[in-house]
């Protein structure tokens, strides 16, 4: 029965629409709730019955499609602050006039009057291809294919993709069911399922833009996955350190163990902060003018993250580009900031040459540093400002004893081997990737950590030790301050995490502090 139901959305998803509208004798302002239940129990209680609806992407454009076919949206809202679309909910003869379908009715076929009662509100918000979703990932999001390729035409309002020039799908969502669009808020990851359609931006506008138009039938919120960790994965903790410090770090086991911890972090709480502190891997050689631009840490990062993006710096990018969103004409235009939650950013700082930062610079310099600081970012309309809540892992790579711009939680001086220093830029086919199986062992353990991050305790007995410890080294040093009794519970919270460990224990206790005692050593 469910693979009949199947067959008949996929082929005709507006014909069932229409079939759900004659069966249903209740109020017509709850039909819409009615065909989300009904295709989410076709297709989402499943992945396999997910991927049998194709995936509307970069390689598989809205022009690629037919008039009102059915897709799959996996993409990040990008703004919500659009109004409200009025449409008819009932047409002549017992039809169904949502979903498109009175939208896209030739005038001829609109009926001469009609029961104002009749006129609804569908909820209307641009939607992007997730920006930094990395390779790997959308392999596992799709999985069936149809003759498509990659568009050849520019993406409508470029603008609001956060990354400049970059390939990706824009689309304008439309969702009949508005209680469950209210909890949706931007950077948020949905996946839609709906009707592709292509309809004007703004239809009460002289003129407007034709864009692909997504008539949402249901949708589902990306939740942060469950990761259980297991024997297994606790075991692979010192194989990843070791691959990422050969492979992209000269060799440095010290900086790789801090990068993992950086990768574990996540925001846990905003009342008492739990927050991600940010690194900076400083002494990081700039490319040698034969070698690639970019540094091999980011292949590495980009084959074990599920999001991630490399911010190439420059006076010229930043005193251009955006970094934080900003309503102009009431049109939310992006920025590199605007990305979702469980986001890795690795700015590098190797294109910075000597010039004159503008107003445009330092308000991204700040912004970034807020992000950093307090996993916020302000978004700017024309007569407010507003600050939205963030969870993004911040890594800055510099060649001087510190960066240029930021002030971040943790610094950790490179020490490359001599034999590995030309490891630090090579092309992506000279790495030496682990096997599937253990690679994917990696992607799981960084997403069991950073699910361990924050619901780390700390022993009654591990409290005393520190306490009694703290006690004793301000007497043997009396610099010594809370920041750094704070400092050192962070690092060894962040080093349970990446154990996956429950709490910190004494060993533990110890064990950041020989490690924080290893990065302060290198410090000038």
């Amino acid at each position: 029965m469910v693979s009949a139901f199947l067959i008949d959305a996929i082929n005709n998803p507006t014909k069932v629409v229409q079939e759900l509208y004659e069966e249903h004798t209740g109020d017509i302002d709850q039909f819409p709730a009615v065909v989300a239940r009904h295709f989410s129990d076709v297709f989402l209680n499943s992945d396999d019955t997910l991927r049998e609806v194709l995936p509307l992407d970069v390689n598989h454009p809205p022009e690629s499609f037919a008039h009102r076919s059915l897709v799959r949206f996996h993409g990040m809202v990008q703004d919500t602050s659009s109004s409200p679309e009025m449409y008819l909910a009932s047409l002549s003869e017992n039809r169904c006039g949502g979903w498109g379908i009175s939208q896209n009715m030739p005038a001829s076929e609109w009926p001469s009057s009609f029961d104002y009662c009749d006129l609804k509100e569908a909820t209307a918000l641009w939607a992007v291809t997730v920006p930094g979703q990395t390779d790997w990932r959308t392999e596992e999001l799709t999985t069936r294919s149809h003759c498509g390729s990659s568009s050849s035409q520019s993406p409508p309002q470029p603008h609001k993709f956060p990354v400049p020039n970059a390939p990706h799908i824009g689309v304008q969502v439309k969702i009949y069911d508005n209680d469950a669009a209210q909890s949706l808020k931007a950077t948020d990851i949905v996946t839609f399922i709906g009707i592709l359609t292509s309809e004007s931006l703004d239809s009460e506008a002289v003129s407007s833009p034709m864009v692909p138009s997504l008539h949402v039938l249901c949708h589902k919120v990306q939740s942060t996955g469950d990761v259980s960790p297991t024997e297994e994965l606790v075991t692979v903790r010192d194989d990843l350190i070791k691959w990422i410090a050969d492979e992209a770090l000269g060799g440095d086991e010290v900086a790789a163990q801090w990068l993992v911890l950086e990768l574990s972090a996540k925001v846990y709480t905003r009342t008492t902060p739990l927050l991600p502190l940010s690194l900076t891997l400083s002494r990081f050689p700039s490319p040698a003018p034969s070698s690639p631009a970019l540094p091999t840490l980011h292949h590495v990062l980009s084959d074990l993250l599920p999001q991630y993006l490399t911010v190439p710096l420059s006076l010229d990018l930043l005193n251009k580009e955006n970094f934080s969103p900003e309503s102009k004409d009431e049109d939310l235009h992006s920025g590199y900031l605007q990305v979702p939650q469980g986001t890795a950013l690795l700015l590098t700082e190797n294109g910075v040459r000597e010039g004159k930062l503008v107003e445009k610079g330092i308000m991204n310099i700040r912004a970034v540093q807020e992000v950093m600081d307090a996993q916020t970012l302000e978004y700017s309309f024309p007569f407010s400002k507003f600050s939205f809540p963030t969870d993004i892992v911040m890594i800055v790579l510099c060649d001087g004893r510190k960066s240029a711009f930021f002030q971040t939680g943790f610094t950790v001086p490179l020490e490359p081997k001599p034999s590995l220093k030309d490891s630090l830029y090579k092309p992506r086919d000279h790495i030496k990737i682990p096997a599937t199986v253990k690679l994917a062992a990696y992607r799981s353990f960084l997403a069991a950590s950073k699910q361990r991050f924050g619901t780390v305790q700390v022993a009654e007995e591990t409290s005393r030790h520190i306490q009694e410890d703290f006690v004793r080294k301000r007497q043997e040093d009396p610099s010594i301050t809370a920041d750094d009794l704070i400092h050192l519970m962070k690092v060894a919270r962040s080093l349970a995490a990446s154990m996956l460990e429950r709490e910190v224990t004494v060993d533990i206790w110890e064990m950041s502090k020989r490690l924080d005692a290893s990065r302060r050593k290198r410090l000038p």
